[in-house]
């Protein structure tokens, strides 16, 4: 290729780029469509009405991460002097078996090789400055699933891991749908 083409084919590209920068387009799960004022955001613990000790704590924990990773913004786990405020309330927490494993004959005998969890929140991320409501879902959920071995005590230590995983995973969906006014 010649050096002009070489040069043309850079302008056009450049163009590209312009053009796309210039219509709003971000990284996914770098945008934000939030209003400029907020700055700090008050992420106080969700409260928790499911049957799952401490899933509150540890989804707001993960939460509090990844808006903390975002880098943006400044997180207070209260709601006094913020911007605006991120509230939830973890409302289920389910597991129940998703795969059976063969037992012979004896039906009786089938045991769970695989389980589900699904978790369900109620969230609302509300603007302190300007009193209203800028993202709200009243049925908030996410599936997690897992294998679980020969040994029926692996059980709960594959349910912590995924309980770990659902909770990461939970915070990096709700962080992005909120950022990017999903």
């Amino acid at each position: 290729m010649t050096r002009a083409g070489l040069w043309k084919r850079g302008v056009c590209a450049s163009a590209l780029v312009i053009s796309i920068t210039g219509c709003g387009y971000t990284l996914a799960g770098r945008g934000s469509f939030l209003p400029e004022h907020i700055h700090t955001i008050g992420i106080p613990t969700f409260v928790n009405t499911s049957t799952q000790p401490g899933i509150a704590e540890l989804f707001t924990a993960k939460v509090v991460d990844e808006f903390a990773s975002r880098g943006r913004y400044v997180i207070r786990p209260d709601t006094a002097g913020v911007d605006a405020v991120l509230s939830g309330t973890v409302t289920a927490f389910t597991v129940a078996p998703e795969a059976l494993r063969g037992g012979g004959n004896n039906e009786a005998s089938n045991q769970a090789s695989r389980y589900s969890m699904v978790v369900r929140a109620q969230i609302q991320f509300h603007d302190e400055i300007d009193d209203k409501m800028i993202w709200q879902d009243g049925n908030f959920a996410l599936r997690e699933s897992w294998d679980v071995g020969e040994d029926s005590e692996q059980f709960f230590d594959q349910q912590n891991l995924a309980i770990e995983r659902a909770a990461e995973e939970f915070a990096k969906t709700l962080v992005s749908r909120i950022l990017e006014a999903f």
